[in-house]
């Protein structure tokens, strides 16, 4: 249940972080990119070769791609010459690209795949649930394209989308990205290329990564978090974390340094403190696991002082409710019910602790 619940947060990112890509920007009547309500980035591997420009990729919603004519400039036998207008010569012959075959997006020259293939004599596969293209100029580079592509149809879908993505390691802090994926048993092997040129391999169980994320993912923890206020959930956090239940810290600060994400904040007293957590997957569901994101106090005005005190403290008595033992104790390692026409019974167990509710009141407490 829990992979279930940080896959779908990780998902959400996933969804949050495209959607905000995907906002139209200054849209040029004609501009098939600009006029896109959500252009996908698309990663691009040359003959079995991912190849990271800055200047990116994109399916646009006619599902066609658009490359950048700058990832002409590498490719052998092939002449582009940026004047008064772009030429370009190759084998198969001379071309200008003018607004008839070519666009302007984030001041990037684009063209089509299919314009792109023309003017190469390059084939190329689009891998769309990989977010990749796939081009090659040869025959080795179909076969060392169609290894990687071979691989990819056996993945689980969960993982599919990680395919060319930049990310971010958690124990190095360096940035790669990922050039193959390996299905084998219940673990899927991630090679990734690092920015320093090395080639590691890493695992994913199921559908989350334990030692890396998308690199977005990392962007967000930097910027996402900071300037707001948080209250602790003390029955999540680790036992060496000073903070109180339900206390109030404004972030400060976040990052992620040797497998840990890293929160420097103010607590209510003026002060600060540095927490580190270690991360065990994506590392927005762990501040979502070990914070509340809004004043609890706000979402239950009718609740007695009492309560609140006992919550604050970790207690429990007499007279609570479920969701208030839930709030002061955490969840239970078990519970079992009994219903009848009048009353629903419940048994919950602790470690040390048997809470007995009728009715959703806790009505007596045994202790082992």
């Amino acid at each position: 249940m829990r992979n279930n619940i940080r896959y779908l947060v990780g998902l959400f990112s996933v969804f949050l972080f495209f959607c905000i890509l995907a906002t139209p920007t200054n849209a040029a009547k004609g501009n098939t990119l600009d006029n896109s309500y959500a252009p996908e980035e698309t990663a691009v591997f040359l003959d079995g070769n991912i190849k990271v420009l800055k200047q990116k990729t994109y399916l646009a919603d006619d599902n066609n791609l658009y490359v950048p004519v700058k990832l002409l400039n590498d490719l052998d036998n092939i002449k582009v010459n940026y004047s008064n207008s772009i030429s370009i010569s190759s084998t198969k012959g001379s071309f200008i690209l003018d607004k008839s075959n070519s666009q302007i997006y984030q001041n990037t020259t684009y063209i089509s795949l299919k314009k792109f293939l023309s003017i190469t004599g390059y084939s190329a596969k689009h891998i769309s649930e990989g977010f990749s293209v796939f081009i090659w100029s040869n025959k080795d580079g179909q076969t060392k394209s169609n290894k990687i592509i071979n691989n990819f149809t056996k993945i689980p879908e969960g993982v599919k989308y990680y395919l060319g993505s930049k990310v971010f390691m958690y124990d190095t802090s360096k940035t790669g990205w990922v050039i193959d994926l390996k299905y084998s048993g219940y673990l899927t092997y991630v090679t990734i290329l690092l920015n320093d040129g090395k080639t590691i391999e890493e695992t994913i169980l199921e559908s989350e990564p334990d030692s890396f994320c998308f690199y977005f993912q990392y962007e967000l923890i930097k910027s996402g978090f900071k300037g707001k206020n948080y209250w602790a959930n003390s029955n999540k956090l680790p036992s060496s974390s000073p903070l109180h239940n339900i206390e109030k810290v404004y972030f400060t600060s976040l990052d992620i340094k040797d497998g840990n994400l890293v929160i420097s904040a103010n607590r209510a007293n003026g002060n600060k403190v540095t927490l580190k957590l270690l991360l065990h997957g994506y590392p927005s569901s762990d501040i979502h696991n070990f914070f509340y994101s809004t004043n609890p106090k706000t979402s239950y005005p009718n609740w007695s002082k009492k309560a609140w005190d006992n919550i604050a403290n970790n207690r429990i008595s007499i007279g609570m409710t479920t969701e208030q033992v839930v709030m002061s104790w955490g969840n239970p390692s078990d519970i079992s019910t009994y219903n009848s026409s009048r009353v629903t019974t419940e048994l919950w167990s602790y470690e040390y602790d048997y809470l007995y509710f009728y009715n959703g009141i806790l009505d007596s407490i045994s202790t082992f």
